[in-house]
């Protein structure tokens, strides 16, 4: 039963990996069984579906509801991560109105694929360090074993880095060597890359060389997950290779829902309920098949995915359950609970003087051209990475021009993981990028696009089901910029990148317009005077531009306790056997950057666990 499979299931088929509906209670039941069972091809499933298969003696089971990743051209260019959102590869999730937001539903892109959102998203490798604080934050929150002393080691064991001629002082040795994932910077930035950077250092934030070794405040150029050749790699390109999908214990199915856990039909006194199978169709009104497991199920389906899975087998807040007539089987009041979102200003459009930027790559024969020499030879813009820089800031560092006439501003609330770490992050795109309900720019059009993005959010959601059904998407409500300190960390951020587009040599590349324009158009505030744009005409523009920046965590998240969390430590279920989750939905609490890094190192370091465990018979 190995090697990749088609999501076709049915009797007789020699591939088959599951049996037509469940066996009545209190019978046994016939089904194929797997050691393993994990649910979400994604970032952390295709990970732990390597590891674990790595011994010959252990069956594993990957049941991805996407399509594969293979000859998946799409997925492979990293500047293009944006094309690939609202198509097939995509859930297409919008969040509830948003009553912050001018009560706008806010588009939340999550990979339907293969690799997940590591094949979806925008390519960027970041650890979080901030010098171990982001997890040692975790570590104070009940999780142990999960500092940075911890993860360092998984860090390592996933990276593969490719060295840079241009980034000499990156040293090698802080970097993995052998692992599975391409890591690297990108052969080309667009010109106004550097001016940025520049600026970036006259407003007094220093320069980076390596923003994943060490502190993390001031200016630098991104890594990537991109290869030598300039192509993504995702989990899922990087972890299940041809040589791994040929492993004859490992099936991978996709296209496949998983609607339900299995529990056991009695469960003995003093033991808890154990997790025996899952249902699973290809298609709402399809016929039902099961599956069994030996030892364990492992949910990555991700933060909405996981905790929907969970509350609809029974284990989520009672209260909730019994509304939907859903039978409990383990009242855990914190799944779906204290979702956190880092949530951006939005884009921020500034006109550029010509030759800077690539906007020239909506042109028919420019951008085809351009996707040649990606093609044939891994290099240009299409190999390059929309956010190739980044300023990482505290907005309680008062010596950064946040306000220059020496007035306190706003007030915000420092929830910065350590004196180390950002609590901010600007970023910029070397392209025009205009807000919802305007207008795409057209090929004439040549911009640098700002946004800011507040990393330690004040603001919680929680994700409720719509539905008895897996094929109806929750109810999710991140609850954005619910407090003044998350919209004031925003303010502040939005004065900071005015300030810096308003500094040589950036300035001089500006097309900058006068600051009493109608506040309507899609180049406003961009082009404003940041020593007159007071902070309520700010606040004004974020009801309207505000959007999430995806990166949702913590709905199913790690704790000691089941009154305040989901998982424990060894990220087994609080008060069920047989079932671990492995997402960012365990995450303690946010961190300081972009997570795909930590979901890869924290699904190696489960591997390991969940090894482990089985070694030794716990």
């Amino acid at each position: 039963m190995g090697g990749l499979l088609s999501s076709s299931v049915g009797v007789g088929d020699p591939r088959l990996i599951a049996v037509p509906v469940p066996s009545p209670p209190g019978k046994q039941k016939p089904w194929p069984k797997y050691d393993y069972i994990i649910v979400g091809g994604g970032t952390a499933g295709c990970v732990l579906a390597s590891r674990l298969s790595e011994d010959p003696n252990t069956t594993v089971l990957l049941i991805e509801a996407g399509k594969n990743f293979q000859d998946d051209v799409p997925t492979k260019i990293p500047y293009l991560f944006a094309n690939i959102f609202r198509t097939v590869r995509d859930w297409d999730t919008y969040t509830s109105p948003q009553q912050n937001l001018d009560n706008r539903e806010t588009y939340w892109p999550r990979g339907k694929i293969l690799g997940g959102t590591s094949a979806t998203g925008a390519s960027i490798y970041h650890r979080c360090s901030s010098e171990g604080k982001d997890f040692d934050e975790w570590v104070a929150l009940g999780a142990e074993g999960w500092s940075q002393a911890d993860l360092n080691p998984y860090f390592l064991k996933a990276e593969n880095f490719h060295p840079s001629p241009k980034h000499p002082r990156v040293n090698p040795a802080n970097h993995g060597k052998y692992g599975p994932m391409q890591t690297g910077f990108p052969s080309e930035t667009a010109p106004i890359n550097d001016y940025v950077i520049e600026a970036c250092r006259e407003n007094g934030l220093k320069s980076i060389d390596d923003i994943n070794v060490g502190g993390q405040l001031g200016v630098a150029q991104l890594m990537g997950t991109i290869d030598p050749h300039g192509r993504r790699s995702s989990t899922g390109a990087a972890y299940l290779t041809d040589e791994v999908l040929k492993r004859p214990n490992l099936t991978v199915s996709a296209e496949i829902m998983i609607e339900r856990l299995v529990f056991a039909d009695t469960t003995p006194p003093g033991q808890s309920p154990r997790v025996i199978g899952v249902e699973l169709r290809t298609a709402p009104n399809a016929q039902l098949y099961c599956t069994g497991v030996n030892r364990e199920v492992i949910l990555c389906a991700g933060t909405v995915g996981t905790p929907q899975l969970l509350m609809l087998s029974g284990v989520g807040p009672e209260e909730d359950l019994q509304k939907l007539n859903i039978p409990v089987v383990k009242n855990l009041p914190e799944v779906g609970r204290n979702v956190i979102d880092h949530v951006s200003s939005g884009p921020i459009p500034f006109r550029t003087k010509p030759g800077l930027t690539y906007d020239f790559l909506r042109g028919l024969i420019s951008g085809t051209l351009e996707m040649l020499r990606w093609r044939f030879f891994g290099t240009g813009p299409y190999a390059s990475m929309q956010y190739s820089s980044t300023a990482l800031v505290r907005s309680t560092d008062t010596a950064l021009p946040y306000y220059l006439d020496g007035s306190a501003g706003s007030p915000v609330n420092d929830h910065a993981a350590g004196p180390g770490a950002p609590d901010l992050e600007l970023l910029w795109a070397p392209q025009a990028v205009f807000g919802h309900g305007f207008p795409k720019p057209s090929s004439s059009t040549d911009g640098l696009t700002f946004s800011a993005v507040a990393l330690k959010p004040e603001s919680r959601g929680r994700i409720t089901l719509k539905s008895s059904s897996i094929w109806d998407t929750p109810l999710i409500d991140p609850n954005y910029l619910s407090t003044e300190s998350d919209v004031n960390v925003l303010v502040r951020g939005v004065r900071l990148l005015l300030r810096i587009a308003h500094t040589d040599p950036v300035a001089s590349k500006l097309d900058l317009k006068p600051s009493n324009i109608d506040p309507s158009s899609p180049w406003w505030p961009g082009v404003a005077d940041p020593n007159r744009i007071t902070d309520r005409e700010i606040k004004e523009m974020l009801r309207r531009t505000a959007v999430p920046a995806w990166h949702p965590v913590s709905s199913a998240r790690m704790g000691k306790s089941p009154d305040d969390s989901v998982v424990e430590p060894s990220l087994r279920v609080h008060g069920i056997a047989g079932l671990r989750c492995v997402d960012a939905s365990v995450f303690p609490t946010q961190v300081s950057g972009h997570p795909c890094a930590v979901v890869v190192a924290m699904a190696e370091k489960a591997a390991d666990m969940i090894k482990a465990s089985e070694a030794s018979g716990a």
